[in-house]
């Protein structure tokens, strides 16, 4: 699954080819990860948040690096998503309630419910990254497609669309920094091009 090394060396390579940091989001995040978390440390952490990290994002939380370097502004430590989320979503079991999606939904404006916007569309998922403009990645933690991460983009009417499962997710931006990434556009929806 995840070869620490190469992600290291990826990501200075990634540096040496942007040693200002104008790429999106490096300013944030200067190519570097965050110490990794000791499985003692992650599983303290999954018991205090009442949920079990999907197996890929566990892994690299404990062999690769927690928060830094990645997709868009870079990724929150698990500290930072956990604390995002329990300050944004005042919502019972937010994380043992499996999340609701499992294809992309982006309800055009005429159409959307009235509590659009509100932690019942992204319940069992954890922050992982800020995109920008109150958009953000979310990696999901409960449900049928626990291990993906999905772009919520419900501040600026754009719905929920799926990314892909976190390893590919963090290899594409890894492999192409500069080219971004969409989600499916099956909706209409999706996210913006922008890494």
């Amino acid at each position: 699954m995840w070869n620490a090394d190469l992600v290291h060396r990826r990501l200075a390579e990634i540096k040496r080819q942007d040693p200002k940091h104008r790429r999106f989001g490096a300013s944030r995040h200067h190519y570097r990860l965050g110490r990794k978390l000791s499985e003692r440390k992650a599983a303290r952490l999954e018991n205090q948040a009442g949920i079990k990290f999907p197996d890929t994002f566990r892994a690299f939380l404990t062999k690769v690096g927690n928060g830094g370097a990645g997709p868009s502004y870079g990724l929150f430590t698990i500290e930072e998503a956990l604390r995002l989320d329990a300050k944004e979503h005042a919502y019972p079991d937010f994380y043992a309630t499996p999340f609701p999606h499992t294809e992309d939904w982006a309800p055009p404006l005429d159409e959307q419910p009235e509590d659009y916007g509100e932690p019942r569309w992204i319940t069992g998922s954890l922050v992982v990254a800020e995109f920008g403009c109150g958009a953000f990645h979310r990696l999901v933690v409960n449900g049928p497609v626990a291990g993906e991460v999905w772009f919520d983009d419900q501040g600026s009417d754009g719905g929920v669309v799926r990314e892909r499962d976190f390893y590919e997710w963090y290899m594409a931006w890894l492999d192409n920094p500069d080219k971004g990434f969409f989600s499916s556009q099956a909706s209409g929806g999706g996210a913006p091009a922008l890494g």
